[in-house]
């Protein structure tokens, strides 16, 4: 018995290292090939993909504020990286994350300048809980539809993007306006609201650690857990689940309004630690990112952090890239884009785990 476990212990430890080098040798080529097709745009345009890129990664990377301002743009990353995480591991077809980042944006803005004389330990707290609430309510009306008429999530969800992002410019344009704000959006937040910042000078907060811990936490809740094993085996196979006893329609709301609450949260999380007060069109498309990250992490809590650092720095740094060199952002769109696409069809994945095996044989 004893030598039957060793041998089990060994083949599981040559397993792991054969999928984990996998991923990062299938990385490491998707990456390579996708920043050459951007090199090669560049090159045919005229300008210098050497000095675009070099541009690229010192807006990114550059000194110790940029460091830190990329991962500022990480944290939102994270958190819609990990909402899509968990609503596809449960095969939930969540499209609606930018609608739930700014409602739980605003419903945090609301708390945030509506409460006023109570102390930081409170008020931020409370703000981040009214995102999480917020984020996690907009998704009732899609979890509703899907329970009474089995009207797919891929639809609805996706109207209720434009819903949420309407709604959220009415309430700034006419109840909620700030009158002397330049732009349409509420009025500041109470200073015991705003996020506490990791380092002075720089936007960074201590929302990135938050979303580290979300991404830690996630982790252990999807692998470590009951609940989590029962979303998983339901994202695997909904009739087989079903059949196992495993509660599905519950499995199914409780993916989609954890995955509303997250990103939520993350719209909370940028209203008070980098705007200050909810704006109209604040988010650059962090829903649809998130989405993208997930899928780059194939849904692995744990992967949406590299994912997402990769997707901050580009982000980051794309702005230093076009004022330095002249090379427009959109050569960053089609980085990520080429990225995603050799992701989706696992082009070169089969090989790299057949030559894997081969030499650990």
């Amino acid at each position: 018995m004893t030598e039957a476990k060793k041998k089990s212990n060994k083949f599981d430890f040559r397993g792991l290292l054969i999928e984990t080098g996998t991923q990062l040798l299938n990385y490491l080529i998707i990456l390579s090939i996708s920043l050459l097709i951007g090199a090669l745009v560049i090159f045919l345009s005229g300008k210098d993909p050497v000095a675009a890129y070099a541009a690229l990664w010192k807006g990114a990377f550059g000194n110790r504020l940029k460091i830190a301002d990329t991962l500022d743009r990480t944290t939102i990353m994270i958190l819609a990286g990990i909402a899509g995480t968990v609503a596809f591991r449960t095969n939930v077809i969540n499209l609606g994350l930018e609608g739930q980042l700014y409602i739980g944006a605003f419903s945090a803005a609301l708390v945030g300048f509506g409460l006023t004389g109570v102390p930081s330990y409170i008020h931020i707290p409370l703000c981040l809980i009214a995102g999480l609430i917020g984020g996690a309510l907009w998704t009732i009306p899609v979890i509703y539809l899907k329970m009474r008429w089995n009207i797919t999530e891929l639809v609805t969800t996706l109207m209720m993007n434009y819903i949420g992002i309407r709604f959220t410019e009415y309430l700034i344009a006419f109840p909620f306006k700030d009158p002397e704000a330049r732009m349409a959006g509420t009025p500041l937040l109470e200073a015991s609201a705003r996020l506490p910042k990791l380092i002075q000078g720089s936007t960074l907060n201590i929302g990135f650690i938050i979303a580290i811990v979300i991404a830690i936490g996630m982790y252990w809740f999807l692998f470590g857990s009951k609940t989590g094993f029962e979303m998983r085996m339901v994202g695997l196979n909904k009739d087989f689940a079903a059949a196992a006893g495993i509660p599905v329609n519950r499995s199914y709301t409780l993916a989609m309004m954890m995955s509303g609450a997250i990103v939520g949260l993350g719209g909370a999380i940028m209203v008070m630690g980098f705007f200050g007060r909810f704006l109209g069109g604040f988010s650059s498309g962090y829903g649809w990112d998130g989405m993208m990250i997930a899928l780059l992490a194939q849904n692995h809590p744990l992967g949406v952090l590299p994912a997402s650092l990769f997707y901050g720095a580009l982000a980051n740094g794309a702005l230093a890239m076009q004022s330095a060199t002249g090379v427009p952002q959109s050569v960053v769109v089609m980085v990520k884009g080429s990225v995603v696409f050799f992701v989706t069809v696992t082009v070169f994945v089969n090989y790299i785990k057949r030559r894997l095996e081969k030499w650990a044989a």
